[in-house]
């Protein structure tokens, strides 16, 4: 095996009617002069979604505002439309008929009645929507009402709607980690993983208790010995533990950063944009449910619903693994949704889905004795195989041997997981059922997100120590790659784009802001860029059919969870937030019209989590369907277009 460290056939597919009618629509879009706030009636995109609405309408208030959210419920079948103004004016389209619930809601505390009505297909209602200050001056737009959250962890997780909502106070950076030793170490080793510079001031605890998880991250967390690839000493442990105790021990007061560069707002982009979002409904089961278990939004079997991660098949339907282990479908043109259990229903946890290039559905479900991977054929709405993952038992770590995270396909078809906690990467041979174990030579490797480029190299992010690897599979060769920003938080990303480039997302930890990257494999050269907005971080980087790179980015106390942007060529930045202020999203999915699909899951309240789709441009929707990049599982490059350099 040799271990090499730097540092610093074309498939075929038939078309559909179905994708005729959309080129069509798209051209005459495409060469209209009609006016871009302003679709006419009767055109061909109002002819490609027949039996649905259009809303527009005009918001005004007493004082100033910008891009406010206008939230659009049908109420019959638990959607949410949300639209931007842009100079106090807005559109929506594609209305599935129903009953709608319409309020609107501004930064600053603005927020507006319910106003409610019937809409039938082909209705174009005009609203007028007076702007008041909210009941609470403080709050954030967001689709769901203002509950408790714990932001002590990675991510803002829901509480139960009993619990109480516990204040907050908000301190420049420096009040909240003055000088002292300690600090430099917290900035350059704990903050990197621990939600950038929120964690602790959120978390104020005893002495002992700080001991004890300083003890849990040196024993078998990231600071483990020399397995570690932090620095973290003697000394460094006394000063943390001094400096932890002294400035948030137990009768500090919850505190976070205050966002002192806010996220940019482009009002005339966003009043482009329309979301659509599709809830599931709530399990009132015993088994798997969330009867007596509201609170517990973690994974694995036994937890409230919360959709994870999804895939896009060739039909234009939407399929999600949620964490009570189920299988959901969506059909997103009548938000019609149908739930499938997982085998051995609810021992599984699940966090990825994969759809194959024959509509095969892979789920490697995470046992309580070892992981599977699972086979469900969408035709027979049959589960075909259960795979064992490990059947040579090479990964002895732990009696459930860890989680299976990153599920990717190559050209072959064959399938590759990452072994998270145990350092690997697993392969399973289509042609010949063969399950290979691919060990990652760094040592205490994480592998988390994953990516298959098109010369079928597989890419790996490593959690607990930012660098990317590549496994060549046919030579078994890594190449392990350092980025300049170093150690880092690297989660779910890289994205490989059309031209082979491998994109991902650093976290912001403490003053140093959060970044994506792009690595040209021609060259071996990694360039960043700064997210333009304080505590960013980036889940993932997606790019889209125009190799734009979008990127799932966690919200903070003070800023909402969105969706960014980044053209390469230009070099801007766009961000659209999302409905829901706290609901975060870890993957996000590019469909062939340019459709940007996401699952807004921890932080979304009971009800309130499922699907989600951006589309960034309303008037060139042409469908609702949901129809994969370069067909399932939706790459930014067709399988086996390979290329010379970087092989």
């Amino acid at each position: 095996m040799k271990i090499v460290k730097l540092f610093g056939s074309t498939e075929r597919r038939s078309i559909s009617s179905r994708q005729i009618a959309a080129a069509v629509a798209l051209a005459w879009l495409v060469f209209s002069t009609s006016a871009p706030n302003a679709a006419p009636r009767g055109s061909a995109r109002d002819q490609a979604l027949q039996g649905t609405a259009s809303l527009s309408g005009t918001v005004t208030a007493a004082k100033p505002f910008k891009a406010a959210q206008v939230y659009i419920r049908n109420v019959d079948k638990r959607m949410l439309y949300m639209v931007y103004t842009n100079a106090g004016a807005f559109r929506a389209v594609a209305l599935l008929p129903g009953n709608y619930e319409v309020n609107v809601q501004a930064k600053g505390g603005f927020e507006s009645d319910v106003q409610k009505l019937a809409v039938k297909a082909g209705d174009h209602p005009n609203l007028k929507v007076s702007l008041r200050d909210a009941s609470n001056t403080d709050q954030f737009p967001s689709a769901v009402p203002r509950q408790p959250i714990d932001w002590g962890g990675t991510v803002g997780l829901s509480l139960p709607p009993t619990a109480p909502i516990r204040p907050i106070t908000f301190q420049s950076y420096n009040e909240i980690y003055p000088p002292g030793p300690g600090k430099e170490v917290l900035e350059q080793v704990c903050m990197v993983c621990h939600t950038g510079e929120n964690f602790f001031p959120l978390n104020p605890r005893s002495e002992a208790a700080w001991k004890q998880a300083i003890d849990r991250m040196t024993n078998r967390g990231m600071l483990a010995g020399s397995a570690s690839n932090f620095r973290f000493g003697p000394q460094d442990r006394q000063d943390v533990l001094a400096y932890l105790t002294k400035n948030f021990g137990p009768g500090s007061t919850l505190r976070a950063v205050r966002t002192d560069q806010d996220i940019p707002v482009d009002e005339a982009k966003l009043g482009k944009a329309e979301f659509i979002e599709y809830y599931m409904q709530m399990d009132l089961s015993a088994r798997g449910g969330v009867d007596g278990q509201e609170s517990v939004e973690g994974g694995g079997p036994g937890r409230r619903r919360v959709g994870i991660t999804m895939q896009l098949d060739a039909e234009g339907n939407v399929w999600m693994v949620e964490n009570s282990s189920r299988l959901v479908k969506l059909d997103p043109r009548t938000g019609t949704q149908k739930d499938f259990k997982l085998p051995d229903f609810p021992t599984y946890g699940i966090h990825e889905i994969l759809i194959d290039r024959a509509g095969m559905i892979w789920i490697p479900a995470n046992g309580r004795t070892a992981p599977r991977l699972l086979q469900f054929d969408p035709k027979t709405e049959q589960w075909v195989k259960q795979i064992d993952v490990d059947p040579d038992n090479m990964m002895r770590g732990s009696p459930s041997k860890g989680a299976l995270l990153g599920t990717n396909l190559d050209s072959k078809g064959n399938i590759y997981m990452n072994w998270i906690s145990g350092g690997a990467i697993g392969r399973w041979d289509r042609a010949t059922g063969k399950i290979t174990i691919f060990r990652v030579p760094t040592n205490a490797a994480m592998p988390y997100g994953q990516a298959i480029d098109r010369n079928d190299n597989v890419w790996a992010a490593l959690w607990n120590s930012g660098n990317l690897v590549k496994l060549d599979p046919e030579t078994n060769q890594w190449t392990e790659f350092t980025p300049p920003t170093h150690p880092a938080n690297l989660r779910r990303g890289p994205g490989v784009d059309s031209q082979n480039n491998v994109w991902f997302g650093i976290w912001a930890a403490g003053n140093r802001p959060g970044k994506l990257a792009k690595l040209d494999q021609t060259t071996g050269r990694i360039t960043e860029w700064t997210i333009p907005h304080r505590g960013a971080m980036p889940y993932e980087a997606s790019p889209d059919r125009d190799d734009n790179i979008w990127f799932p980015d966690t919200g903070t106390p003070d800023h909402p969870a969105t969706l960014g942007r980044f053209n390469p060529r230009d070099q801007t930045f766009t961000f659209y937030p999302k409905p829901q202020f706290v609901a975060e999203t870890s993957k996000i999915q590019q469909s062939a019209d340019g459709a940007v699909w996401y699952s807004p899951r921890y932080g979304a309240p009971d009800g309130s989590t499922g699907f989600g789709v951006l589309y960034p441009d309303m008037d060139k929707i042409t469908t609702l369907g949901a129809f994969p990049l370069n067909g399932p599982p939706g790459y930014a490059f067709k399988a086996g277009t390979r290329t010379s350099a970087s092989k």
